[in-house]
């Protein structure tokens, strides 16, 4: 793996620990709601979180671990931290789905696509490969059948929060809505659309002859700096502190 300069290491482990720390919060915070509620939105939403960090975690575990953990013991975490993206993803799809677009045909339809590509991505990667940062990899399809279901997922996911935004919005300036409601759905969709785009950054990354390089160098920086931007609109979404309350409601009535 390629060594980031000391600068950019620091910056990159900012940001996934920012990210990771905000996600953690919201997400025990998702799941502590659901246990009191019961409903589904709840749970898949901090399935998502938590099984998506669980899953950097192990990942990033095997490829640094090896020398420790042995071949046998690096693929197993790797696979792993792969297997939790795509459980995360479904989770997120049914998420969409169910809160959305419960009665949409089309919805369903595009829910169970990407599912199966999910299911079938993951396997051949299982079957065929190591989970590993090589080209060898990234040349067969199976990464990238599994990989498209995570852009249409916070493709969706994005453009379902900015969309209920502008209707809230409308919805609050009449009064008939809250403020802090129509900006959650701001931020909610602002943090869909920083997690989509670490995703096109990492990907054009794992398109080039050495797919390491969204670990170092420019990917790096933008990766961390999306990961800070997501996990700050995240925080404030669900975990808003009273002067940023203040600030959003007394902005809705100037």
């Amino acid at each position: 793996m390629p060594e980031a300069s000391a600068p950019l290491a620091l910056v990159r482990m900012a940001g996934f620990l920012a990210l990771a720390g905000a996600a953690l919060t919201v997400g025990v915070r998702m799941l502590r709601l659901w246990r009191q509620s019961g409903q589904l939105p709840e749970l898949m939403l901090g399935s998502h979180i938590l099984i998506l960090i669980s899953g950097y975690a192990l990942e990033f575990g095997g490829m640094l671990g090896e020398g420790v953990l042995g071949e046998g013991g690096a693929w197993a975490l790797r696979a792993a931290g792969n297997l939790c993206y795509a459980v995360s993803i479904l989770s997120y799809l049914v998420f969409n789905w169910r809160v959305f677009r419960p009665q949409s045909r089309v919805a369903a339809a595009v829910a169970l696509a990407c599912t199966v590509g999910l299911v079938v991505g993951y396997t051949g990667e299982l079957l065929t490969g190591r989970f590993e940062l090589v080209p060898e990899r990234f040349a067969l399809p199976w990464f990238w059948i599994a990989y498209v279901p995570r852009l249409v997922t916070m493709g969706w996911a994005a453009g379902e929060g900015l969309g209920h935004w502008g209707l809230m919005r409308r919805r609050a300036r009449l009064g008939i809505e809250s403020p802090l409601l129509a900006h959650r759905f701001l931020l909610w969709g602002m943090a869909a659309a920083s997690e989509l785009a670490i995703y096109f950054v990492a990907g054009a990354a794992l398109l080039s002859p050495t797919p390491t390089a969204f670990l170092v160098g420019m990917p790096a920086l933008l990766i961390s700096a999306l990961g800070v931007a997501g996990a700050a609109t995240i925080y404030l979404a669900f975990l808003p502190p009273g002067f940023y309350r203040r600030w959003v409601l007394s902005g809705s009535a100037a």
